[in-house]
């Protein structure tokens, strides 16, 4: 059976990671939401410590927005995007982790999301890019649909915990209600009787799942540290764009654990610094 998903209601028949220089010639800066249907330029969310926090379609977001026309689906968390102007840049759906092809439910994930996005055009916001240069962001639909969210809730793809101190609290959360969800309901590859996560059938071994220290994400942390530095200052207990409350933003430098145990700090444009603990 083959679960399928419309927007963010996600129905199932078993019922239920770029150069930011080069970017900046091609990338629009995320904007604010007034409607869950319906993006337009406005107030950005409260600003900690100097630095304002964007937010798409009601979602917290990356700094950097790609507007496109989807040309390719490799499989259910991976597209190449046509970008007027730079041409086909390869995106993979941050948070999530789509079965690989090879596993159940693999083919299922990839041709849902094609006929989801293949063809039309979606936007693409992020706040850093992968060893592979992937730019690796959340994708909306025209009709502001969260992509990412609605794989997960669908039972097509997993929750990506290693990574979750990437996104803030209140999209940690929305991930983590849409998989209980789909899992409750079994939907999807929650169907199976044991399903398999794509990182343990790819490496054998679960990968460490960071606690985090802020109900930002990691590259607003650091922004709004260099923010506060620059001025001089610093701040807490501020509220980001999705209601959440951040942590305190003090001077010194985070060093992060990533799901293999490598440590990195992260720049204010969101890059892996590694090396930097």
């Amino acid at each position: 059976m083959i679960a399928t998903f419309t927007g963010a209601l996600c129905l199932a028949a078993c019922g239920g990671g770029s150069d930011p220089a080069e970017a900046a010639a091609t990338t629009t800066t995320a904007t604010t939401a007034t409607t869950a249907t319906t993006t337009t330029t406005g107030s950005p969310a409260s600003p900690t410590a100097g630095f304002s926090v964007p937010v798409h379609c009601g979602i917290d977001v990356g700094p950097r927005t790609l507007n496109g026309t989807v040309s390719s689906v490799h499989d259910g968390d991976t597209l190449t995007l046509q970008v007027s102007g730079r041409g086909a840049v390869s995106v993979r759906l941050d948070s999530i982790d789509a079965p690989e092809l090879a596993q159940p439910w693999g083919t299922q994930a990839r041709d849902a999301l094609a006929a989801r996005v293949l063809g039309r055009t979606v936007s693409v916001t992020y706040a850093k890019t992968d060893v592979y240069g992937r730019t690796v962001g959340a994708v909306f639909d025209a009709d502001c649909h969260y992509v990412n969210r609605d794989l997960v809730a669908a039972g097509l793809a997993w929750y990506y915990r290693a990574y979750q101190c990437e996104i803030s609290r209140a999209a940690r959360e929305l991930f983590l209600s849409a998989q209980a969800a789909a899992s409750t309901d079994t939907r999807g590859l929650w169907a199976q009787d044991a399903p398999e996560a794509p990182w343990l059938y790819r490496n054998g071994k679960e990968p460490n799942v960071p606690t985090c220290s802020s109900d930002l994400a990691l590259w607003a942390v650091d922004a709004a540290r260099a923010a506060g530095v620059a001025a001089g200052s610093s701040s807490s207990g501020t509220t980001n764009g999705g209601g959440s409350t951040a942590g305190s933003v003090t001077s010194a430098p985070v060093c992060h654990v990533g799901p293999r145990g490598g440590t990195y700090t992260l720049t204010a444009s969101g890059q892996k610094n590694y090396g930097g603990c």
